[in-house]
């Protein structure tokens, strides 16, 4: 029996090996595999990774695809308002931005307070509505940096930024809600340099970030995970409250109706979700129809189901901490960046702190601390006073769509003419 594969043999030890590995094997003083047993080996698991990582790729893929997943889809409003920075800055007017969460996007009305102005004399003004929902302070420090890169590069200024700070989305708790998407929305919202200064400091890191921008379409596998992975987090707790099943029926018969009225008065609107026409706003009250108007007066009565706001309210506690209110260093850092960063290409800036429903929303003695206690840190580190907007008597519980954002024809309404009176004092002399 030939020596290379007899157990007999007793040069033939290991007989899965040939008698030549093994003595070339037995000769190597520090045990590694010679060089021709080590590359069909490490070969073979080269393959296998290969195999692995195509796979993980192609279900992320597979992933977006399915889901119409992708910076337009996620990001959709946040794209198309950097996309109409270059239109902005060509403007003849003054600029005026209000900056923020989506309670900016539902609470202020850039049609209606550059008519307002205007009725006060203030004729040179064109505002926008930078309100975006699901970004943290992390987030919009990136988006606040392109947005200063467009204007420095055009040589143009901001009259007027008014930047919100949102207590809730400075929280630990909703901090940790949106590291899964963390990587995912850097890529969306990062400079090419930023994210090198990335690989530099963290090549792991950094490497991850430029394979999930060009070869992932900026959808992470974490982000894939956190959609699918939904039914095995920690469930939040419920109302008690049952639903007034007479509203859920009447709000089910106003939905087309509100919805073939709006086709009907906005023909021309193209689908998107921040418009130019409407300076990064909604609709208007003057634009409506009565019956229109009539409707939405119904519609915000309906929904005003105390069972829904108590769900609200403790989907927000949930989430965002919004009584306590534990807050993240490093989002009250990168609000303090943002703040600065509005600093450097705006003539004059004010920090806002937006209404919030305080018949469901009250916060805890403790979290009314720690939110003073945050105040003063950042009005120390930018030099500006934050202005407490968060329970005005012009502002009435009615006046909300939930128990954080406003509606648009009472709340937006009149916090949009409160904001007016407010800019009018800050701005006096300025104009």
């Amino acid at each position: 029996m030939p020596s290379s594969t007899s157990n007999s043999d007793p040069d033939n030890k290991h007989p899965i090996y040939p008698v030549a590995a093994q003595q070339a094997l037995e000769s190597t003083a520090d045990g590694a595999l010679p060089d021709g047993v080590r590359q069909p080996i490490y070969g073979k698991t080269l393959l296998v990774l290969l195999l692995g990582m195509a796979l993980a790729l192609g279900l992320v893929r597979a992933f977006a695809l399915a889901n119409d997943a992708s910076s337009e889809s996620i990001l959709g409003r946040v794209i198309q308002a950097q996309k109409a920075l270059p239109q902005i800055v060509a403007e003849s007017q003054d600029l005026v931005m209000v900056f923020g969460s989506s309670m900016v996007g539902a609470g202020f009305s850039p049609r209606e307070f550059d008519q307002w102005l205007s009725d006060e004399g203030v004729n040179n003004i064109k505002s926008f509505n930078f309100g975006f929902g699901g970004l943290n302070p992390f987030f919009q420090d990136y988006l606040a940096r392109r947005i200063r890169d467009v204007f420095v590069q055009h040589d143009r200024r901001l009259k007027l930024a008014v930047i919100e700070f949102n207590p809730f989305q400075t929280t630990i708790t909703r901090h940790e809600g949106a590291r899964a998407l963390e990587d995912s929305f850097l890529t969306m919202l990062a400079s090419n340099a930023e994210l090198v200064d990335v690989l530099l400091d963290d090549p792991t890191r950094g490497v991850r970030l430029f394979n999930i921008k060009y070869l992932r379409d900026s959808i992470s596998a974490e982000m894939a995970t956190f959609y699918f992975g939904g039914a095995f987090r920690e469930p939040r707790s419920r109302t008690s409250l049952e639903r007034d099943q007479k509203r859920q029926d009447r709000l089910q018969e106003l939905g087309p109706l509100l919805n073939e009225a709006f086709e009907k008065e906005y023909p021309d609107y193209d689908g998107s979700d921040w418009y130019y026409p409407w300076q990064g706003g909604g609709t208007i009250a003057a634009e409506r129809a009565p019956d229109t108007l009539a409707l939405f007066d119904e519609y915000y009565e309906l929904i005003m189901d105390p069972a829904r706001l108590d769900d609200d309210r403790l989907n927000r506690i949930h989430s965002a901490d919004i009584i306590d209110m534990h807050f993240s260093e490093e989002l009250v850092a990168a609000f303090i960046r943002i703040v600065q960063e509005f600093q450097a290409f705006s003539e004059h800036v004010e920090v806002v702190m937006l209404p919030r429903n305080t018949d469901w929303i009250k916060y805890s003695a403790e979290g009314r601390a720690r939110l003073e206690e945050t105040i003063s840190r950042i009005e120390q580190a930018t030099g500006v006073t934050i202005q407490d907007h968060q329970d005005l008597p012009v502002i009435q519980s009615s006046m909300f769509s939930d128990t954080t954002h406003l509606n648009r024809y009472q709340g937006a309404a009149n916090y949009t003419r409160f904001l007016v009176g407010e800019v009018l004092n800050w701005m006096q002399g300025k104009w």
